[in-house]
Order: C-alpha cells, then sequence, then structure tokens
C-alpha cells in the first residue's frame, strides 16, 4: 500500500528510475519523466521506453522503481509487477490529457506521443532512509508536539526525552516538558518521567502504573509503621510510550496525573498509541529535513486523525467488510455503476457484484440508497477509493 506521505512524489518534479531485467537476469535502468498514482496499490506510466525495458517486462514482470519526495528528497524504492499495457480508455486518455497540457504550458510545438500506458501493482514499498540525512528537529517542535498531545488527547503533565542512545550520557536526556509543577526549579521534580522514560526505552512499548502513590504509602506503613502523606498534587498515574521513525526508537513520550486526572489515561489503547508511535516519529523526521513548516498544525491534524481511524476500525460495521469491500461501498455511495467499479479497481464486473450483494448482506440493507446512507452515517466515505485527477 503506497503511504499518503508518498504522493507529492508522483508530481512530476523529478524523474524516476525503472529497473527491469531480462529472462538471464540481466539488468536495465532507464528514467521516467513521470509517474501516475491510480489507487493505493497501482501506478502507471506513459511508455517512453527503450526496446529492451518492454522486452524485460514481457519476459520477466517485476521491476524496481526508485522515486523522490521533491519537498524532503527522500529516496523511496517501490518493488512492482507488471500488469498490463493500454491503448485506449480513461487511464489512457488522462494520461495523454496530462502530457499535452504540460507541453502546451512549456510551449513545446511537438509534445511526446503516447504509444500505450504501462500498469504496474505494487508489491512493497521501502523507504531509503539510509540515503537522507537525518537532521534533528528544533527545541521549539518538541514543545508544539507535547501542547498537540495534551490538547487533541486531554493530558495534562507531559515530557518528552531522547533515548540513552540518542544521548551523550547513558540516560534518558529531557527535551521538553509540559505543566510540570516545579519543573526546572527542582531536579527531583521530572525524576518519575525520568525514571519512566528509561522504563519505556527497555520495554519497547506501552507502559502504564496506576496509584503508585498510594502503593509506595502502603509499602512504606508496612515497612516503617507509619504512612507518609504524599503531597495533593503529587502523580498517582503513569503513561509513557515510545517514539519510533523507520523502525528506530527516536524518542520517549512520558505523562503523569494526579487520581483525580488519571481517568484520561484510560480512554487511550494501546493501538492508539502505538500507531501515535510510529507516526510522529515519521512526523518528527520530516519536519527535520524541511523548511518553513507549521509543527503544531501538523501535529494536531495528524493526531485528529488517527484518533478518527481508531474509532473507525472499532466500529463494527467498518470491521463486518473487508478493504476490498469497504473501497467497493465507497464507490458506490459516490454514485459508480458496478462497470464503472470494475474498471478503477482492475476487477471483473462479476466480482463487483459479488462484492457489493454481500455488502448488502453484512450491512443489513436492500437498496443503493440505504447503503448511501449507511456509508455516510459510518465514515466509509473516507476510504481511500478514488484515484487523484
Amino acid at each position: 500500500m503506497l503511504p499518503a506521505e508518498l504522493m507529492p512524489a508522483f508530481d512530476g518534479v523529478f524523474p524516476s528510475l525503472l529497473v527491469t531485467a531480462s529472462a538471464d537476469g540481466t539488468p536495465n535502468v532507464i528514467n521516467l519523466s513521470r509517474l501516475w498514482y491510480i489507487d493505493a496499490s497501482h501506478i502507471a506510466a506513459a511508455n517512453q521506453f527503450l526496446n529492451k525495458t518492454r522486452q524485460n517486462l514481457a519476459a520477466s514482470p517485476l521491476a524496481l522503481i526508485k522515486l523522490s519526495d521533491p519537498g524532503t528528497l527522500q529516496p523511496w524504492e517501490l518493488g512492482v509487477s507488471y500488469i498490463r499495457a493500454e491503448q485506449q480508455g480513461a487511464l489512457f486518455e488522462r494520461i495523454v490529457r496530462d502530457i499535452q497540457t504540460v507541453s502546451w504550458m512549456a510551449g513545446v510545438a511537438e509534445p511526446v506521443q503516447v504509444i500505450e500506458v504501462v500498469i504496474f501493482r505494487v508489491l512493497s514499498v521501502r523507504k531509503c532512509q539510509e540515503e537522507s540525512p537525518r537532521p534533528l528537529p528544533s527545541s521549539e517542535t518538541y514543545g508544539d508536539l507535547l501542547a498537540a498531545l495534551a490538547h487533541q488527547l486531554d493530558l495534562n503533565r507531559l515530557s518528552y526525552w531522547a533515548p540513552s542512545g540518542e544521548s551523550q550520557g547513558q540516560t534518558s536526556r529531557l527535551l521538553a516538558s509540559r505543566n510540570v509543577p516545579n519543573a526546572g526549579v527542582e531536579d527531583a521534580a521530572l525524576e518519575p518521567m525520568r525514571r519512566l522514560a528509561a522504563l519505556v526505552e527497555n520495554e519497547g512499548g506501552v507502559i502504564r502504573m496506576r496509584n503508585i502513590r498510594s502503593q509506595a504509602n502502603y509499602m512504606g506503613t508496612a515497612h516503617a509503621g507509619a504512612q507518609r502523606p504524599a503531597a495533593p498534587q503529587a502523580p498517582t498515574s503513569f503513561l509513557g510510550f515510545p517514539v519510533v521513525s523507520s523502525g528506530r526508537l527516536i524518542g520517549l513520550v512520558c505523562c503523569e496525573e494526579t487520581g483525580t486526572q488519571a481517568a484520561s489515561f484510560d480512554r487511550l489503547t494501546d493501538a492508539l498509541l502505538m500507531q501515535l508511535s510510529a507516526e510522529l516519529g515519521e512526523a518528527l523526521a520530516s519536519l527535520a529535513a524541511a523548511d518553513g513548516s507549521e509543527p503544531a498544525v501538523l501535529f494536531k491534524q495528524l493526531i485528529a486523525r488517527i484518533q478518527l481511524e481508531q474509532e473507525r476500525s472499532a466500529d463494527p460495521v467498518f470491521n463486518a467488510l473487508s478493504p476490498r469491500e469497504r473501497q467497493v461501498a465507497a464507490y458506490a455511495a459516490k454514485g459508480h455503476t458496478n462497470a464503472e467499479i470494475a474498471e478503477l479497481l482492475f476487477i471483473s464486473k462479476r466480482t463487483v457484484t459479488t462484492h457489493v450483494e454481500r455488502i448488502f448482506q453484512k450491512l443489513q440493507v436492500t437498496s443503493r440508497a440505504a447503503l448511501t446512507r449507511c456509508v455516510m452515517e459510518h465514515g466509509l466515505l473516507l476510504c481511500d477509493s478514488d484515484p487523484p485527477m
């Protein structure tokens, strides 16, 4: 599946590489002026190939495409499989029109003739992290991240730490904090969250701890015979999760709450926090490489989207349908006929008809109007269905 962050690479700013191999394994590399996004699993190219590449695809359909994000210069590799070539139809006309428009705007008298459009299925996607620099975000960015987490997730006291592997010392290093009493005045104020950061780094996942002060006071009573009173605003519950970019731990988010506020942790599922772990890491990496971005807005939008996706994934109607059925349902709700859906999804009309019948059964609807209402009520129109025009 093609990630959303890869979409700018299809704007044609930089050429892409297409690597094919002959039947005996001899490689061949050519430049492609542009690739076209069809849907999350398919891309297309105009046939401007040399004969050798076309022969290679006929002999061995597997190929490698390398393209770059024009904003971040991040390289990506796509493992693809050649499906077929088209010389007519909606996709062919769209690509011809795009090429003619670019040629006309550039003042090219004779635009390149498109012989055919070649369609590939995307088999794998890899971000070539080893080929791109990894600058650190500015210190203000971490504060913006904590502010977004506080606002979107109703959290109070937070901190963000660099893991020990990212620090010059052997312990986690504080990069930002929010609403922690006496932070910056007393070293001990952040000590509980420093310990939590070490636990999160060691475990590599979500850490939840409840009623820590009560348990500590009880243990103190049992051993010393007298209970030590805790400060009224002392934290009682803790929550922490890692921040990961391309499989590498880059940060640790730690939260603490008093007894009256700890219920906010219960609303945050492990699935939501681990999705935040991965997507916040990629967002931090992209912000570090880009200039002029607005991290506060980006973080709020990202967290809101993840919340929506998690709510939607818990919806019984959403889960009743397979990913393909959700895609077909979204197209049907937008008014596409079965024949049009078949062409858009590269499947047969009979297969679409079968999907629609199963969708009707699972959602217990008897008409497309009822299906449209159900799709809209449960947010299925947000499924990635339409290719961009």
